[in-house]
């Protein structure tokens, strides 16, 4: 670039200047900002490389910004415009020459002191071309294993499409479809101008349109249009097309199957590369298809073969069972069903190995196993883990009646066989409670006979204890036998003793749940004790109260206070009667606690301590 500022200031002119300008590929041009960038030299040599005489640039300095291709105006304005002094750079621009055909021209250029750009230009059209034909290329192949790594064909049409549109710079690109009733159809479309209105897809084409087509790409590779304006297309044909068009038939198996057509609004000269490169790609694109419709027809007749193997697979592995078959060998050759999963193993994963390998630890298996290889059928319960099988095996017999193997049948009852465990242990636990409530009521028939005077008075006596029994059951079967809440023990208990308008029964403290087995006597223990209340206690006349305190202790356990006061004085000591042996007896043996009970002057004081933990 030095030279070249030397040229322009007359340097070494007579010598170098002739040389340069009449011996080298290239020409000297000169630019200068004038409102625009304008023309202020121009070699004779540059018509070479733009086709435009350095007469007309030079004589007509404006002319050269005026010619070049739109698309390319403000890139090489902005880049002229952020050129620093001693800073050398290159541009790529399109002009047109004079026969209005644009050429490729690289541009290296320096700006010098005085604001001008000097720089020398050459023709670049055949390193563009080479650039361009190696993209389309390389497109053509992307485009082509998208499709064939696609599993959607769709989507990958779609995108074959865009990346061949993108590649060739059209506005449009189109699959139509021949299909064999004689009707075609748009089924595919990619645009990239905005003016160009999208179609609804599937879209109809003439018969008309069809026919034109059909019978234009049966006689040649491809049909390539410059601009369809100077075209003569049938009217039906002309119908939605745009500009310059490319068509090139896709024949499957021979046929053709359509056609994908490129579209440029305007003029366009399609390159042989262009045309050649998208024959090439289409019928890469039938190729697959071809492809595609072979492993289709593969995939049929293998269907076709395995039909029966399928449905008989497709009805086990429905099945809540196992199908099983073992050789003579032991060997297992078949192993099927949905009841495989609860063993953690899949269809067939057992087959080719030996039944006493896999079912070593197993003896009643390996048992049964060895009894329908001798000829004999058995039936029986098997446990694998904590799942548990009903299986049946039986013999297989050759035509001489000699055992070749074993078919079995194998049922997963592991919740039915749980179901049963459960229905066991609750019989046990009926009967288990039944007996004890026959003996409590023997105890009580008893202890009731033992301190009656009349029938009358042991009828009354037994039928109070009968109800606190009751109660207790009552209370319990609302927490399935899991537990009652103390505070329901009292009021379900004492409720016969709570009539009148006056409060006197009254509970203070926190409410504790009872064990399943302390819930029955600790109903008792609160039924004598009111029985005693009302026969001599406090609430045997109408001034009496009851104060009952319950406490949750430190050492998980329950601390019931009974106090009486209001009611008959106590003068003397108390006799102990059947009622206090039955709650020294209720309260020791069965809730497995302690009990006081004093007798004040101003009534009875009852404490009593029961652990709430208890084994049964």
């Amino acid at each position: 670039m030095r030279i070249l500022a030397c040229i322009v200031y007359g340097v070494n002119s007579a010598q170098y200047k002739s040389f340069a300008l009449s011996n080298l590929s290239s020409g000297l041009h000169c630019l200068k900002f004038d409102g625009d960038w304008e023309t202020v030299y121009a070699s004779t040599s540059v018509q070479l490389v733009m086709g435009i005489e350095s007469s007309i640039l030079s004589n007509n300095p404006s002319i050269w910004i005026g010619r070049l291709h739109p698309s390319d105006v403000d890139a090489v304005r902005a880049a002229l415009d952020s050129l620093k002094l001693e800073e050398e750079i290159t541009i790529s621009y399109r002009i047109r020459d004079e026969g209005n055909r644009y050429r490729w021209v690289g541009y290296q250029c320096k700006q010098v002191e005085d604001g001008t750009i000097v720089g020398m230009v050459r023709d670049i059209a055949r390193s563009r071309t080479l650039e361009y034909t190696n993209r389309i290329h390389l497109s053509g192949r992307d485009s082509l294993s998208t499709l064939l790594d696609s599993s959607d064909l769709n989507n990958a049409i779609s995108t074959f499409l865009q990346i061949l549109g993108e590649a060739m710079v059209v506005d449009r690109a189109r699959l139509v479809r021949f299909r064999s009733d004689g009707c075609a159809f748009i089924t595919h479309e990619w645009i990239r101008a905005e003016q160009i209105e999208k179609i609804e897809l599937p879209h109809a084409v003439p018969a008309d349109a069809k026919q034109w087509w059909e019978e234009k790409l049966a006689t040649s590779e491809s049909i390539v249009v410059n601009n369809s304006e100077n075209y003569e297309f049938p009217e039906r044909v002309r119908e939605g097309l745009v500009g310059a068009i490319m068509a090139v038939p896709a024949k499957i198996y021979g046929k053709i199957e359509g056609f994908i057509c490129f579209e440029v609004s305007g003029e366009r000269n399609w390159l042989t590369l262009e045309v050649d490169e998208a024959i090439h790609t289409i019928n890469g694109y039938a190729r697959a298809v071809e492809r595609r419709i072979d492993d289709r027809r593969q995939i049929a007749e293998e269907f076709s073969l395995r039909r029966s193997e399928e449905k008989y697979r497709q009805l086990t592995a429905h099945s809540p069972v196992i199908l099983f078959g073992i050789d003579a060998e032991g060997t297992f050759t078949l192993s099927e069903g949905l009841g495989l999963e609860s063993m953690g193993a899949g269809a067939g994963e057992v087959v080719g190995r030996s039944v006493y390998q896999i079912y070593r630890n197993y003896p009643d298996i390996l048992e049964q196993v060895n009894a329908a290889l001798a000829g004999t059928e058995s039936h029986g319960l098997t446990h694998i883990g904590e799942l548990c099988f009903e299986v049946w095996f039986t013999p297989v017999w050759d035509e001489e009646r000699m055992v070749i193997g074993i078919s079995g049948v194998a049922v997963d009852i592991t919740r039915r066989n749980k179901l049963e465990q459960q229905q066991t242990i609750m019989m046990s636990e009926l009967d288990h409670r039944v007996k004890n409530n026959i003996a409590a009521v023997m105890s009580l028939v008893s202890l009731s006979q033992q301190s009656a005077k009349t029938i009358e008075d042991f009828a009354k006596t037994l039928d109070g204890r009968l109800h606190a029994l009751a109660v207790a059951h009552s209370t319990l079967a609302k927490s399935h036998w899991n537990g009652a809440w103390m505070r329901d023990i009292l009021l379900l208990t004492l409720q016969p003793y709570m009539s009148g308008s006056e409060e006197r029964i009254v509970f203070i403290g926190s409410d504790i749940e009872l064990p399943g087995l302390l819930a029955r006597p600790m109903c008792m223990v609160i039924h004598e004790l009111a029985t005693n209340a009302v026969k001599h206690g406090s609430l045997s006349n109408s001034d009496g109260l009851v104060t009952i305190t319950s406490e949750h202790s430190q050492a998980n356990a329950l601390q019931l206070t009974w106090v009486e006061t209001g009611g008959p004085k106590i003068t003397s000591a108390c006799t102990v009667g059947t009622g206090t042996s039955l709650l020294d007896g209720l309260v020791d043996h069965e809730l497995h606690g302690t009990i006081t009970m004093r007798f004040d002057k101003d009534g009875l004081v009852c404490k009593i301590n029961v652990p709430l933990t208890v084994e049964e």
